[in-house]
């Protein structure tokens, strides 16, 4: 579920990916902001569980997932 606090951004897509969001956003009955979020989510939890290599090192990006983490973790703490 995407948090109450989002931010707009722009992205640029190819057309079929763009057709492809709208599309399913029409089938599902949702925006194409949620379908990305809810992907993004799924593919955020992955990498948290993933995130040592093969020979138990840390993956590269962990450090930088940290620090986004850490301010998405203040974010949720804020109450409107």
């Amino acid at each position: 579920m995407a948090s109450k606090l989002t931010q707009k951004t722009t992205i640029y897509l190819e057309p079929y990916v763009k057709r492809f969001l709208q599309l399913r956003a029409l089938q599902q009955s949702k925006s194409i902001s949620q379908i990305i979020n809810e992907r993004f989510e799924v593919l955020v939890k992955n990498f948290e569980t993933s995130k040592k290599t093969a020979h138990g090192k840390k993956h590269p990006s962990v450090a930088e997932w940290e620090i986004v983490k850490s301010g998405l973790d203040k974010n949720r703490n804020i109450k409107p």
